[in-house]
């Protein structure tokens, strides 16, 4: 849900000087292209710029990459293994930095209702039988979703939240990051390389080289997508409207993370993120609502702040907004 970062900073930083230096050789094999020569590792029409060379190297994935990843399929016994190494390792990484981990409660018990209220819409709901909520005892403004059907929310997102419509969508985006299966894109992702080496090289050629490496570039390094999260957003969003919720309380969220955060829109920053930026998100859920509206006119949506206050959820009982 969140901006928080997926990687370290010392991550990012190291990420950022490759690709800037990147960029500066870049420089002078584009000039060269632009000038008539050739460039074996370019396209031979290509006359972009450095920005439309890191577009086309790690942009948005091609409509084939999305059917190669699509056209993989991951075992459930597989995608919760895969999912408990990770809730281990995330478990890990929480204890180690001093927070404390929870599965019972108040606050679990809440966000189980708030799942059970939006778990219908997901497509591939029967795949989880079982959700395990945990809530990580820390102001930030975070929540996760780990494969196999555990998601993390961070007490500091319950704070933050105005009201139940706000949070429930952020719970449906949570859920939408399970039912597309946007978690399992590194499982994917290898066994797609997996058969590339078993299919044999090809006759090298530079050309047919660029295009395969494009692609790989795109797969292997991108690992969290903001297009993805888009997705996410709009599932939620879709999700609290179809519950009854308002989800122009989601699109507040957002609104209120940016004014936070004053997240400014860096040069070469789009390539760098795991998220959209949160004005961003909060511009798309509002012009979304306006769709929904016009698609399923509704006077009375639930914004639901005493529910909560009180961490009651509206299943069990609906305060009057």
């Amino acid at each position: 849900m969140p901006n928080t970062p997926r990687m370290s900073f010392h991550g990012r930083r190291a990420g950022l000087v490759a690709v800037l230096g990147a960029a500066l050789c870049l420089n002078a094999a584009i000039a060269r292209a632009q000038d008539g020569g050739t460039v074996p590792f370019l396209p031979k029409d290509f006359a972009g710029s450095p920005d439309a060379f890191f577009e086309q190297m790690f942009g948005k994935s091609t409509a084939e990459e999305e059917r190669l990843l699509a056209d993989i399929e991951i075992p459930f016994k597989e995608e919760r293994e895969f999912g408990q190494q990770m809730v281990a390792a995330f478990k890990e990484q929480l204890q180690e930095q001093g927070l404390r981990v929870i599965g019972k409660g108040k606050d679990v018990d809440y966000l189980k209702k708030l799942v059970e209220t939006i778990k219908p819409f997901m497509k591939n709901a029967r795949r989880y039988q079982k959700i395990t909520v945990y809530v990580v005892d820390s102001p930030r403004v975070d929540a996760r979703s780990v494969p196999g059907g555990t998601l993390f929310f961070f007490k500091g997102l319950l704070t933050f939240a105005d009201n139940e419509a706000a949070l429930i969508g952020i719970v449906g985006h949570e859920l939408s990051h399970l039912d597309h299966a946007h978690q399992l894109l590194p499982l994917k992702r290898g066994k797609i390389i997996e058969r590339s080496v078993a299919a044999g090289a090809e006759a090298f050629n530079p050309q047919k080289f660029f295009s395969a490496g494009t692609t790989m570039m795109r797969l292997v390094g991108r690992p969290f997508r903001p297009e993805d999260e888009a997705a996410a957003d709009r599932d939620g969003a879709a999700w609290a409207y179809r519950a009854g919720y308002d989800p122009r309380e989601m699109a507040a969220l957002f609104g209120k993370l940016h004014k936070r955060d004053n997240d400014p829109k860096l040069p070469f920053g789009s390539f760098f993120r795991t998220h959209p930026y949160s004005d961003d998100r909060c511009e798309a859920i509002l012009k979304q609502y306006d769709e929904l509206q016009k698609q399923d006119p509704r006077d009375a949506l639930y914004r639901g702040k005493k529910n909560l206050t009180q961490r009651i959820a509206r299943s069990q009982q609906e305060f009057p907004d």
